[in-house]
Order: C-alpha cells, then sequence, then structure tokens
C-alpha cells in the first residue's frame, strides 16, 4: 500500500483522467517533458503536508496535504479560453459528486509561453485534501 498523501493524489488523478480534454493523459509520477502530441494532458501531485496532532496520546494524526494539478494545453489561438475551459471541466469532474477527503479549490494559476507558431498554455489548480492517520499506519487513512 502507498503512503496516504500518494492514494490522495492518486484519487485525484482518478477524477481527472476521465476528463474528455486531456483523453486520459494526466500523470502522476511523468517526469519527463510532454510533447505537444501528447497536449492537452495534466500532471497531478503532492507539493506540502502538514502534519498536527489530534489527540492528547499522538494516536490520530490530521494531515492537511496541498495538491497541484497541472493542465497543459496548445493553441494557435484562444489559449486563454483553452485553459479556461480544461479548469472548468477538471472542477467539474473534481466536485461534481463528494470530493475525496475533503478536498477543496484553494486557487487557480495560469501561465503561457510560446512555442514555434503555436502558444502552450499551463493552468494549475491549487487543491487542498485533509485526512487522518495514525503515526504507526502512515499508509491506512482512518
Amino acid at each position: 500500500m502507498a503512503l496516504a498523501a500518494a492514494q490522495v493524489v492518486d484519487a485525484v488523478q482518478a477524477l481527472l483522467a476521465p476528463v474528455g480534454l486531456t483523453g486520459g493523459r494526466v500523470y502522476t509520477s511523468r517526469l519527463w517533458p510532454l510533447t505537444e502530441a501528447e497536449l492537452p494532458a495534466g500532471r497531478v501531485f503532492a507539493t506540502e503536508e502538514e502534519i498536527e496532532l489530534q489527540d492528547i496520546h499522538g494516536h490520530v494524526q490530521q494531515h492537511t496535504l496541498s495538491i497541484e494539478a497541472r493542465g497543459y494545453v496548445r493553441a494557435t489561438a484562444d489559449l486563454d479560453d483553452s485553459m479556461n475551459a480544461l479548469a472548468a471541466v477538471w472542477l467539474t469532474a473534481l466536485f461534481a459528486g463528494t470530493p475525496p477527503n475533503n478536498l477543496r479549490s484553494t486557487g487557480i494559476e495560469r501561465e503561457t509561453t510560446n512555442e514555434g507558431e503555436a502558444s502552450v498554455g499551463v493552468v494549475t489548480l491549487r487543491l487542498q485534501a485533509q485526512f487522518f492517520t495514525q503515526p504507526s499506519a502512515p499508509e491506512t487513512i482512518l
């Protein structure tokens, strides 16, 4: 079994992967560059994790996990529209039902770069999840 934080990241990826715009290309462990042919695509990863004890005996820990879901798009025109469309469908996929692990959105960032005749945009959904574990069982979400 994986560390609890990795399970939470996998749960977010599982909600985003079926979204039609990315065609299943949403990765949790891909570090090599995405090619233009692979866009649109996405990456989901944990950035930081805060842990607080929840009882006086130290048997329960509350984790607050920051997650980034980065969507990469390529367009020759209307790049902002492409980034916003991806953000909209991803947010819908994440929050249409009951989000896992008390997931919430904390912000959206956008950036663009030019590559050849097209532009590449990155829209980042900043997310936060909250879950509980025991110190002796870091792979088990309570």
